[in-house]
């Protein structure tokens, strides 16, 4: 006990909660220190969130729609090689490819470029509302998260939105030291999503963490994932496009470890399957 005499009661006290917390079961533990997710390791913040997931999102009486599915494995083609080899530095474009395990960038062309959104800030914005409500929403707002992520309802993300302020969304960045973009007004990075997807994957929001990877797993668009190895089998993102702006985002493990390739583009540049051509190259050159 001597070791300790020097610790201020505060001091002693913080380290006795800790202790305790990760020795609580996940129940426990999200009803004791909603908050405390940094204090926990992976394992106690995982269990944490699915605990959430069934005794928040489905005692509500939500439920996702649609199965999550896997990489498709088709071939990348040499052409499609060769497009991506001809634009990985094209002005109208920015990403940021992720190693979410160590959280070192493997790549990242113009990551701190803000960029008109589209769809893109949907899992963002509902991430910020189960943040504002500690993770206690409303059967139909857990459903309108649902929505907005899996087949990017518009009505949905409206109604999230009508439900969240400047100031909370200020709170959520500041709070788990997200780039300072704007998730309401729409304008967001590719650093912002990489940085989202890794507060995600390792779980380190304290509310939603489960619902929001499920709910992203069942995304019924985009391109990229159809060009990764079929061995894939755990991958969601989210998607965006308005006017002149087309973008694509993904999660996944491949081989056991966590990765985030998040593309931006504006100026038309995707007219057809160019953001399958880049998200493929991404992934070949960087995440094998």
């Amino acid at each position: 006990m001597s070791q300790h005499a020097d610790s201020s009661p505060l001091e002693t006290r913080r380290h006795w909660l800790q202790r305790g917390l990760l020795a609580l079961p996940a129940a426990l533990a999200g009803c004791v220190a909603p908050s405390s997710s940094s204090m926990l390791g992976f394992s106690a913040r995982k269990s944490r969130a699915q605990w959430e997931y069934h005794n928040r999102f489905l005692a509500s009486g939500a439920r996702l729609r649609f199965r999550s599915h896997s990489a498709h494995g088709r071939p990348f083609t040499a052409g499609m090689e060769a497009f991506y080899r001809a634009h990985k530095r094209d002005p109208r474009i920015g990403y940021a490819v992720k190693n979410l395990a160590t959280g070192h960038y493997l790549a990242e062309f113009q990551a701190d470029k803000l960029f008109v959104g589209g769809s893109m800030p949907k899992p963002a914005v509902a991430a910020v509302l189960l943040e504002k409500r500690r993770g206690s929403l409303t059967r139909d707002e857990f459903q309108h998260i649902v929505y907005a992520c899996d087949q990017s309802i518009n009505a949905s993300w409206f109604y999230l939105m009508a439900r969240i302020t400047p100031a909370d969304e200020q709170y959520f960045e500041q709070k788990y030291h997200l780039p300072n973009v704007q998730i309401i007004n729409n304008l967001q990075s590719p650093r912002f999503y990489a940085e989202f997807y890794e507060r995600c994957v390792n779980y380190r929001l304290d509310y939603g963490c489960e619902l929001l990877l499920e709910a992203m797993r069942r995304d019924q668009y985009g391109l990229g994932r159809w060009v990764m190895p079929a061995s894939i089998t755990y991958i969601g993102g989210k998607t965006g496009n308005y006017g002149e702006w087309d973008h694509e985002s993904l999660f996944f493990y491949h081989r056991n470890t966590p990765y985030a390739i998040v593309l931006y583009t504006r100026g038309n540049f995707a007219p057809r399957n160019e953001l399958g051509c880049m998200m493929g190259g991404l992934f070949h050159e960087y995440c094998r």
